[in-house]
């Protein structure tokens, strides 16, 4: 699917507000899991707190996509 440049803008400024929304979930699931004193619960929130890790990792490929792709569009290709 092809999208315009516009577009390919709303979508960088929606993933750009949101990766910081995932690091601070998973500050506060590794903050979480620091208050708890069972193996279960710790786990449970550094398992949380991995897929926050890897939310991010998905915005920030996304978002290198999408850059490629406004490159592509500047520059008329």
């Amino acid at each position: 699917m092809e999208y315009t440049l516009e577009e390919l803008e709303e979508m960088k400024q929606a993933i750009l507000i949101a990766i910081p929304k995932e690091i601070s979930a998973r500050d506060f699931y590794l903050n979480a899991a620091k208050k708890f004193k069972t193996p279960e619960s710790i786990q449970l929130f550094l398992s949380l707190a991995d897929q926050e890790k890897g939310h991010e990792a998905s915005l920030r490929k996304i978002l290198a996509e999408i850059d490629a792709n406004v490159r592509k569009l500047k520059n008329g290709k």
